[in-house]
């Protein structure tokens, strides 16, 4: 057994258990968190996914359990409905359904989040985003109708950590002015997603990303090999 079966059947034995307790002390779970384990070593680093079992031990590891948001699940049709009565039956959305192939569906919270960092990165006078500042002063004083989803610095982390996993955000490095000697980590959105378009509610057209424009005159290439003889 590898190590990520053993988080997966851990995370699922956790679950109703955990949910009930925290019922129980009067916190709400939305319905659309799932608890995730992962197993560590002592240092606090995560042990690979294909890493043996045996190569954790309780003595000397640790297990940190979380909330996250849940991907989606596409819904699906009743198998009494057949798709063309169920498309007949409900009026038809002007524009690209919600997880469409034409517009993937994005999680609330990293929507909000994404959005977030948008508009930091819009902010005048800003060349790039520092990860720390975004994540420790920045996310956590965004207001609260702007990110209702992302309600506690632990959500706001994990989610932020998703959006790397998944290359949403892009890190980088870049020169401290102040320490030279210490780059300072950076975090931009990829805008080429089309899952960050989504959020952004920009159209995920290719054809509007890149139009060549028609010059007159002969080939580029052939003016250049011109001048070069």
């Amino acid at each position: 057994m590898k190590i990520e079966e053993v988080e997966s059947h851990l995370a699922k034995k956790l679950s109703s258990s955990l949910k009930d307790v925290l019922h129980g002390l009067s916190y709400s779970l939305p319905e659309h968190y799932q608890v995730r384990v992962t197993m560590l070593d002592a240092k606090g680093t995560k042990k690979k996914c294909n890493a043996a079992a045996n190569n954790w031990s309780p003595e000397s590891g640790r297990i940190e359990v979380r909330f996250e948001p849940a991907p989606q699940e596409d819904k699906r049709l009743s198998p009494k409905i057949s798709p063309v009565s169920a498309n007949a039956a409900q009026p038809q959305p002007q524009g690209p359904l919600r997880g469409s192939a034409a517009d993937p569906y994005v999680h609330p919270a990293m929507a909000e989040l994404l959005r977030a960092l948008d508009r930091t990165e819009s902010k005048p006078g800003w060349n790039f985003v520092p990860l720390k500042k975004f994540r420790d002063e920045i996310l956590p004083l965004e207001p609260r109708e702007l990110c209702p989803s992302l309600r506690t610095d632990v959500e706001q982390r994990h989610v932020l950590e998703s959006a790397i996993e998944q290359r949403l955000v892009l890190v980088g490095k870049v020169q401290n002015p102040r320490a030279p000697q210490f780059p300072v980590t950076t975090i931009r959105l990829n805008r080429l997603m089309r899952e960050v378009k989504a959020a952004l509610g920009q159209s995920d057209n290719s054809d509007l990303d890149f139009r060549p424009v028609e010059i007159r005159g002969e080939p580029l290439s052939t003016t250049i090999l011109r001048e070069r003889r």
